[in-house]
């Protein structure tokens, strides 16, 4: 999500980026990634955050009252 805003800012240059989803499970929330070439990351030529959330995952990994931090891998 700050990929898009990071090329934007004139004064910022650098943004963290894991490309797998061992440390940041929202990887697995959304429908498309960003590429990675050459130690750059490819922006979406699209409008907006250039992915959606994946609905299914989402329902997934959300909280519930009966196991609020029950932990799904």
């Amino acid at each position: 999500m700050h990929a898009p805003l990071v090329a934007a800012t004139p004064n910022a240059r650098y943004v963290e980026f894991f490309p797998d989803d061992q440390v940041l499970n929202f990887r697995r929330l959304i429908d498309r990634q960003l590429a990675f070439k050459n130690g750059d990351l490819i922006l979406h030529q699209t409008p907006g955050l250039g992915f959606r959330f994946d609905e299914k995952a989402v329902k997934k990994y959300a909280l519930n009252k009966a196991q609020p931090w029950n932990l799904i891998r």
